[in-house]
């Protein structure tokens, strides 16, 4: 058996002949029965509790009740009175769970659904509450209460038609009650139309004066208007009817905030935390109170709202608007800007008149690298608030990052009226004028605000900076030649410069700009750590490691330098002192994050999978935010089978990444890899416009190939050769198109012309799959053979040409080209597999022990496992190879890998579980080669 886990996007979307991989989904349940034996009792538990309840005495009445369900779990009637009691008493959750218990009692939905709909209420469920709460279908008494649950319920979800149907639908049974009209009147305000709003709660006023919900309406309608006064009137109105009414008691205390009237604020907090120690509301305005007075209580306010909060499912968090804005708060606050986002995305979409929450939300999106969707959010808001600082300056910053100079320099300018003399602005001013090519102006501006802060050589060292990262590294270099044409003598200057020649492969110039910085500041550790870097990539080993120690015998607390020399000892097979090294670095710096998370990678790579989850876990409690940390975690995540939660990891790590190229790869391939193509696609959309922006292309036209989007995919193609330069790219991924079609024949001529224009392994590769798929097995062994001899060290193309060896049944020239490749790759599990199965085939005892070493290396692989699991029941252990089969088994259900251990259960006597695992295999018919061996095996078996 041959197979792999994919290495990058290109064989994650296509596969090879050769590699048959079948994925097998394994689902376990769980059965769980109990007996309610019901003991008679009378009912005086139950009677005594009805009277305490009649009598107010609730918490009496609940341990009735819970007496009485304990001696018979199926009494309905104290199920019910449970439940109202529990919900009059704030306990929603436990009136539901009472309630919905006696709905499979039997109870009645007349009765029930009342008080069911309520506890769903109070708890925010409302597509619950709309799931179970039906409208009657004849006649009821109920009608109009649950035509108010419902219009609530989809009003709190922002289905403001259905809930103006519900709403007046209610009306029609109680036409003299205030309850629909006050509904009617919350969908008017949410959708801006304010009058009608304040018509219908007049109108409800009329029909219920005394109303404490109708007064605290009418302060809701003042408030959207920014009318606090009129707001708090309204309020005590309210309280004045129903002192502990306390919504509106927290409704007061928001508008009390607002208006710095901190003492009254804080007693209506307190008020209702004492009555309800549970309420949201309650512990977030606390934290607000404390928050803008500078209160040294607010960090723990803070924690206790986070606490709240946690308590919330996130379906239920996303449906209502109060806790949306409540959650991005909290986490923006924590610093958790991915989750902020989420929250004010929704938020907005149900409230988009809320100026302060839009302007919010493109900063946070500003903030993760979203530079295009903030301003998306920004601009339109910016147009009806452009004397808002906040929102220009945002606006702005997003410009800029996009690289719209021309309407950043508008805005910035604009902004200086808002703020003269701001040196910020004034630095992002001459930035847009220095991406915009005015030099003078910018250079004038910087020279005469900010010259002691950052001056002309930190604008252009910085914008050097910007250019490289929006993927365009010989713009980048030419700003920094120019500076450093003027100003030689900087030691920061010569080794940006460093970087940007080396970053245009310009190798020698790199290296006499690291040497003239170390030249002019010694201790200076960047160019030294650069230089040798070089050297690594050169073989220059030796020469490094010497640079490297030095410059830790100066600085001996410089984690780059650690990390530099753990990379050589991993290129010489040391992995512990790797690991040490990167130990030390760590220690070095606690916010070392490359260095934790190459140990963390490093410790995966060891089989440390427990370990490395933990350190991951740490990281992201001391960096919650950073895209590396978080990419590390989902990384640990994944390799320890959590893989619902790494997929939420890596879809965040990529809102982080802002446009790292690199990264935004690397989170693509996994997320491909882990079958998450819709994140995938997302990921790489977003690369499109970063440094890896040709990678990103392929891949994503491979993805589209993979998902079955051949039109999608033939247009990206098509938009690819209207660029000369990149008709090749177009012409491997057309191969790789019809590939996937079934045209291989036209695969190869894509190919082929892809080979003529620029030769590379990718398309080399490609015509060997598509001759092997148009059954020319002879033409894709010369091939590759001829592109071998010209590129010894392509390591995919002498791979492949080993397993067609290998398939041909040349297994001497398999065999040697196996050994070539593991000198060179030691711990590579697929290749110590092939080999292991080579040395079977040809009776060389090493077989068993080269095995093993495949298993150590990737103690998780199938291929690893059934490599070595066949090789022990072909020797005679067949126990411990059936395990090692069951093992590979579960984690691939690769026909080969069942026709492998259907033999070991032959071996062992077990015919009959034998044949359930070769019917599998027939009943699949798959691949042809195989299934007649097995069905010849079958036939072989004795009879049943």
């Amino acid at each position: 058996m041959t197979g792999s886990s994919p290495r990058r996007l290109r064989t994650a979307s296509t596969g090879r002949p050769w590699r048959l991989v079948i994925l097998l989904l394994f689902c376990l349940a769980a059965a769980v029965s109990a007996n309610n034996n019901p003991v008679d009792s009378n009912n005086t538990a139950y009677e005594d509790g009805l009277a305490r309840m009649n009598r107010g005495d609730d918490r009496g009445a609940i341990v009735q009740f819970q007496k009485t369900v304990s001696q018979q779990p199926q009494h309905l009637p104290a199920r019910v009175a449970l439940g109202a009691v529990r919900l009059k008493t704030g306990d929603p959750a436990g009136a539901e769970k009472d309630l919905r218990l006696a709905l499979t009692l039997g109870g009645s939905n007349e009765q029930i659904f009342p008080l069911l709909g309520n506890a769903l209420l109070a708890q925010r469920k409302y597509a619950l509450l709309l799931d179970l709460i039906k409208r009657p279908t004849s006649p009821s008494t109920n009608v109009f209460e649950i035509g108010v649950l419902r219009g609530r319920a989809h009003y709190e979800l922002g289905q403001y038609d259905a809930a103006e149907l519900e709403f007046q639908q209610a009306a029609t049974s109680g036409p003299a009650r205030s309850e629909p009209l006050l509904g009617r009147a919350l969908v008017a305000a949410a959708q801006n139309r304010f009058d009608e709003a304040s018509t219908l709660v007049e109108e409800a006023l009329r029909v219920a004066p005394r109303s404490a919900e109708v007064w605290f309406r009418k302060g809701e309608i003042f408030r959207e208007h920014d009318d606090d006064s009129a707001a708090l009137g309204a309020y005590d109105q309210a309280l004045a009817i129903d002192p502990n009414a306390l919504r509106v008691r927290l409704a007061r205390a928001g508008v009390n905030l607002k208006r710095g009237e901190r003492d009254a604020a804080l007693a209506d907090v307190e008020f209702v935390a004492q009555r309800n120690p549970r309420d949201l509301s309650a512990a977030f305005l606390r934290w607000q109170i404390y928050e803008r007075a500078g209160d040294a209580g607010a960090k723990q306010a803070l924690a206790e709202v986070s606490g709240k909060l946690s308590q919330y499912a996130d379906e239920t968090l996303v449906s209502e608007p109060l806790l949306l804005r409540i959650a991005a708060l909290v986490h923006y606050a924590r610093r958790d800007l991915v989750r902020a986002d989420k929250y004010l995305g929704r938020y907005v979409e149900l409230r988009a008149n809320d100026t302060p929450m839009l302007a919010l939300r493109g900063e946070v999106l500003l903030a993760l690298g979203e530079a295009k969707a903030a301003a998306e959010v920004l601009a339109p808001l910016y147009r009806h608030n452009s004397d808002k600082l906040d929102v220009a300056r945002s606006l702005g910053q997003a410009y800029l990052q996009l690289g719209r100079y021309g309407e950043a320099e508008a805005i910035f300018t604009h902004a200086q009226t808002l703020a003269p003399g701001s040196g910020a602005l004034i630095t992002n001013l001459a930035l847009a004028r220095l991406g915009l090519g005015k030099l003078d102006g910018a250079q004038t501006g910087l020279s005469d605000a900010i010259a002691a802060e950052l001056g002309e050589r930190g604008a252009q060292m910085l914008l050097s900076v910007l250019q490289f990262k929006a993927g365009e590294p010989a713009r980048a270099l030419a700003t920094v030649e120019s500076l450093a044409a003027r100003d030689s003598h900087d030691h920061r200057v010569l080794n940006l410069l460093g970087v940007m020649r080396a970053a245009n492969d310009d190798q020698s110039g790199a290296r006499r700009a690291f040497a003239q910085a170390m030249e002019l500041k010694p201790d200076y550790a960047p160019p030294a750590y650069n230089l040798a870097r070089l050297e690594i990539a050169a073989g220059e080993v030796p020469a490094a490691r010497a640079r490297l120690e030095a410059l830790l015998a100066h600085n001996p607390h410089t984690p780059s330098a650690m990390m530099a020399l753990a990379d050589i000892a991993l290129a010489g097979g040391d992995r512990e002192g790797a690991v040490k090294w990167l130990e030390q670095a760590v220690v070095a710096q606690a916010d070392a994050i490359d260095a934790e998370a190459q140990l963390v990678a490093l410790r995966l790579a060891l089989g440390q999978d427990a370990q490395a989850l933990a350190s991951a876990e740490r990281m992201v409690e001391r960096h919650p935010e950073n895209a590396l940390a978080v990419e590390t975690l989902a990384q640990a995540k994944a390799a320890n089978h959590q893989t619902d939660r790494a997929l939420r990891l890596f879809r965040d790590a990529a809102r982080y990444a802002s446009f790292d190229g690199a990264q935004l790869m690397r989170i693509a391939t996994r997320q491909a890899e882990l079958e998450d193509d819709v994140e995938a696609r997302r990921t790489l959309l977003k690369a499109l416009n970063s440094s890896a922006s040709q990678e990103a292309g392929d891949a994503l036209i491979r993805l589209e190939i993979k998902r079955g989007d051949y039109k999608a995919a033939g247009d990206r193609i098509a938009a690819l050769r209207k660029d000369d330069v990149s008709n090749a790219r177009a012409d491997v991924m057309t191969g790789e198109l019809e590939m996937q079609r079934g045209n291989a024949g036209d695969a190869i001529k894509a190919y082929r012309a892809a080979q003529s224009l620029a030769p590379s392994s990718v398309a080399a590769l490609g015509l060997a799959d598509a001759m092997l798929a148009d059954g020319d097995t002879t033409s894709a062994v010369k091939m590759l053979e001829r592109w071998t001899s010209e590129h010894a060290d392509d390591q995919d193309a002498l791979h492949a040409l080993a397993l067609l060896y290998q398939r041909m049944q040349r297994l001497p020239e398999a065999q040697a080209l196996h050994e070539r490749l593991i000198a060179d790759a030691p711990d590579d599990a697929i290749l110590l597999a092939g080999l292991a199965r080579l040395y079977q085939l040809g009776g060389d005892q090493r077989a068993r022990a080269v095995a093993q070493r495949a298993v150590a290396a990737a103690p998780d692989s199938p291929l690893s496992l059934d490599t070595l699991g066949w090789i022990m029941v072909t020797q005679g252990q067949v126990t411990e190879g059936l395990e090692l089969l069951r093992n590979a088994l579960t984690r691939d259900s690769n026909p080969l890998i069942r026709y492998h251990l259907a033999q070991a259960l032959s071996e062992l006597g077990r015919d009959a579980e034998a044949r359930v695992e070769l019917r599998k295999i027939l009943k699949l018919g798959q691949p042809p080669a195989l299934v007649s061996d097995v069905q010849r095996y079958y036939d072989a078996l004795p009879a049943e």
